[in-house]
């Protein structure tokens, strides 16, 4: 995954609201916080080629990126060199977490938890988190929903398009035992031969994940509709977690 899609992410996703994403995770981060924003060190897992982390570091946040494309970070990396930002990125597994300290804050956009398949390695993910987070740290994830995988796109084929040509067929098929929807895409460019990716993720209801949070060491889970103050409502797409 995210090999050949890495050099077409940013131009496939560029109507993605990162700005509103990037927004609400600075208002929370300023109220929890109360200090500079340079005095506050953030973790930005599955990160991608960077886009959240970019923006928070223009904000003033101390960042570290982390991911396990190196495909990806390639682009992260070549993205805050062209902007003068210090960023640390690094290429590791979530469920390997291994940082040189603690960090106040760690935050995951665009589901990247939903990516992990299975319980025990979210739990052990989750671990991970909570063991490189300082004592009153708070940590701040997305991930999909059932009813996103099963009403918005099972068994449907989705096109879009990018801003230099690119394009893509992305085709859905939600497993409702499971609970994993797998994504087949095919992209295509100018530049190159068409290629295919499968992606897989899994759609975990919020007790599940509030439960793998507690016993990962979280003292308190909270759950928003998507990036806002709304509860979740059986028609959300987007859960938010906030533990802390």
């Amino acid at each position: 995954m995210y090999q050949g899609f890495a050099s077409m992410y940013d131009a496939l996703m560029h109507d993605a609201p990162y700005e509103v994403w990037a927004a609400y995770i600075d208002g929370f981060l300023a109220e929890w916080f109360k200090k500079p924003r340079a005095e506050i060190l953030v973790l930005d897992l599955a990160c991608g080629t960077g886009n959240i982390t970019l923006l928070l570091a223009d904000m003033g946040y101390d960042l570290i990126g982390v991911d396990v494309s190196e495909d990806m970070l390639a682009e992260a990396n070549r993205k805050a060199y062209e902007q003068n930002a210090k960023i640390l990125f690094l290429a590791q597994d979530m469920q390997e977490l291994n940082l040189y300290g603690t960090v106040d804050a760690a935050i995951s956009v665009c589901d990247g938890f939903s990516y992990i398949l299975e319980e025990d390695d979210l739990l052990t993910a989750f671990k991970r988190v909570r063991l490189f987070l300082n004592p009153d740290g708070v940590f701040i994830f997305d991930m999909n929903t059932e009813y996103k995988f099963k009403e918005l796109f099972s068994n449907k084929i989705l096109e879009g398009s990018g801003i230099d040509g690119e394009g893509y067929e992305w085709q859905n098929d939600f497993d409702e035992k499971t609970g994993i929807n797998e994504y087949r895409i095919t992209f295509f460019s100018e530049k190159e031969e068409p290629f295919e990716e499968l992606h897989r993720q899994r759609a975990y209801s919020p007790t599940v994940i509030t439960n793998l949070l507690i016993e990962a060491g979280f003292s308190s889970v909270k759950i928003r509709d998507g990036y806002s103050n709304d509860p979740l409502t059986p028609e959300s797409a987007r859960v938010v977690f906030i533990a802390d």
